[in-house]
C-alpha cells in the first residue's frame, strides 16, 4: 500500500515529470556512473526491501544485466531509469518498485532549504488536489435511493477531511452505497482510515498490521472516531474495481471485503500491497521501494502480486450496472419491475446505454411474461444500434401482448430496413 505521495502526484498532474530535453540528452551516463547507481540500488534492496528472497533475486538480475552489457548502449538517464524499473518489476512482480530520474533543473531548489522545498511542493500538491475536489469526483443519489461515490484518489485528510465528511453525510440516508474505485490508483492511509470508520459501529477497528524487515518493527492502521449520524453500518456497500485499481484503493477494498463490510464487484486489481518510500541514490536518481509489509488481521496476508479478488467478477465496463442491479435486488421490496424499468430509462437519458441494457435484460429475466419489459429492452437495443437483437425483443413483446402498438410499429420499421 502506497503511503507516500507518489500516486497523488501521478494521479493529479505529474508535476515534476519533464520531457526528455536537450539538457538531459547532454547529461549522458558513463559506465562507472551506471555501475554506481546499480550498486546503490542493490544495497538498498538488500537492507530495505520487504522480502529478502526477492531482493536477492533482483540483485542477481541486475548483476547479470550489468555484466552482459545489457545497459551498455543506454546513456540517456531517463531511459536507464526505465530499463532498471522494468527489470526490477519483471523480476519481483512488484509494481511499486520504480527507479526515478529528475533533471538538473531541480538544482535551482538548492538555493532553498529542504524545509522550504518540502513546503513548496506540499502547497502545490494541495492546490492541485483541491482542483479535482480531493478525488471526490462525483457524489449522487441514483434512482432507487442508491448512493454513488466516484473516488479517484485517497487524498490526505489533512486537506480532504471536510470534503470526505460532506460526501459521506450526503450519502448517509441512502439504502445502499456504491464506491467506484475503477480509476483509483491510490494515495495515503489517512483517507482509508476515515472512510473505513463509517462502516463500523464501534471504533477503533484494526484495519492492517505492518511489519518492517529492516527494523523488525510492527505498527498498526486503525479506524477513527466519526460522526455517528453519518454511519453506514447497516447499509450494503459495493466497491467497484478494475485492473487499474491500485495501492491504497486496493487496501480499502481488501480490508472491508475481508471484514464482510463490502462486496467487491469488477476485475481483479493490480496487486500492490506494501508500504513504499522514496530513497535517494544520488542527486538525480532515487528509487521507490516497498519497505513495510501489510498484513490483514483476518487473512494474515495481503494482495501483493495477486490483486484483490472480487466477490462478483465482471468486466470494468459492466461493474457499475452489475453492482447497481445487485443493490436494487437487495433493497427494492415492492414494484421491482417498475423500478428496474425506470432505472433503465434513467440510464438511457445519461447515455449509459449498455448499462441500461443490462438492467432491462435483468428485468426480462425476472419478469419474462411481461411484454413491457421486452419492449423496453428492444428500445435500448435500437439506441445501441443492435437491430437484430431489438427485433427479437419486440417480437417477444408482441407474442406476449399482440395489442402492444409501440412494439408493432418498431417491428415494421426494423423490418423495412432489413
Amino acid at each position: 500500500m502506497k503511503l507516500c505521495y507518489r500516486f497523488i502526484v501521478i494521479a493529479i498532474c505529474c508535476l515534476w515529470i519533464q520531457p526528455i530535453s536537450a539538457q538531459e540528452a547532454n547529461n549522458s551516463l558513463n559506465h562507472d556512473e551506471k555501475k554506481n547507481i546499480v550498486a546503490t540500488i542493490q544495497s538498498h534492496l538488500k537492507t530495505t526491501y520487504v522480502n529478502l528472497e526477492k531482493a536477492n533475486k533482483m540483485i542477481k538480475v541486475l548483476n547479470i544485466n550489468l555484466k552482459s552489457k545489457k545497459y551498455k548502449a543506454i546513456t540517456n538517464p531517463t531511459e536507464f531509469s526505465k530499463a532498471l524499473t522494468k527489470d526490477l518489476q519483471n523480476s519481483s512482480k512488484d509494481l511499486h518498485l520504480k527507479v526515478n530520474y529528475k533533471t538538473k533543473q531541480v538544482a535551482k531548489n538548492k538555493q532553498l532549504s529542504s524545509e522550504d522545498i518540502r513546503l513548496k511542493k506540499e502547497q502545490m500538491m494541495a492546490k492541485k488536489m483541491a482542483e479535482i475536489n480531493f478525488g471526490f469526483m462525483e457524489t449522487k443519489i441514483l434512482h432507487g435511493n442508491i448512493g454513488y461515490l466516484n473516488l479517484r484518489l485517497f487524498a490526505d485528510t489533512k486537506y480532504a477531511e471536510e470534503t470526505a465528511t460532506a460526501a459521506m453525510s450526503f450519502l448517509s440516508n441512502t439504502n445502499t452505497i456504491i464506491i467506484d474505485l475503477r480509476y483509483n490508483k491510490g494515495g495515503v492511509p489517512s483517507m482509508i482510515q476515515l472512510l473505513s470508520s463509517y462502516v463500523f459501529k464501534d471504533n477503533p477497528v484494526l484495519l492492517s498490521n505492518f511489519y518492517e524487515r529492516k527494523t523488525n518493527a510492527e505498527t498498526q492502521l486503525c479506524t477513527l472516531n466519526t460522526n455517528e449520524e453519518s454511519k453506514i453500518v447497516n447499509k450494503p456497500l459495493y466497491i467497484l474495481t478494475s485492473k487499474s485499481t491500485f495501492s491504497a484503493a486496493e487496501a480499502f477494498a481488501y480490508s472491508l471485503k475481508h471484514y464482510n463490510k463490502a462486496i467487491v464487484v469488477g476485475e481483479v486489481t493490480k496487486g500492490g500491497a506494501n508500504r513504499t518510500k522514496r530513497i535517494t541514490i544520488n542527486n538525480q536518481f532515487s528509487i521507490s521501494i516497498p519497505y513495510i509489509e501489510a498484513i490483514h488481521p483476518v487473512t494474515k496476508s495481503n494482495w501483493e502480486g495477486i490483486g484483490v479478488q472480487p466477490n462478483i467478477k465482471t468486466s470494468k465496463k459492466d461493474a457499475f450496472a452489475t453492482a447497481y442491479l445487485e443493490a436494487l435486488n437487495n433493497t427494492v421490496k415492492r414494484n421491482k419491475k417498475s423500478v428496474l424499468n425506470q432505472v433503465g430509462y434513467a440510464l438511457l437519458q445519461e447515455s449509459k446505454t449498455e448499462d441500461a441494457i443490462l438492467i432491462f435484460k435483468a428485468n426480462t429475466m425476472s419478469f419474462p411474461e411481461d411484454a413491457n419489459t421486452w419492449d423496453s429492452l428492444g428500445e435500448a437495443y435500437v439506441i445501441n444500434k443492435q437491430l437484430e437483437k431489438a427485433l427479437k425483443a419486440y417480437k417477444k413483446a408482441i407474442a406476449l401482448d399482440p395489442n402492444l402498438d409501440s412494439a408493432k410499429r418498431m417491428i415494421q420499421k426494423l423490418q423495412s430496413k432489413s
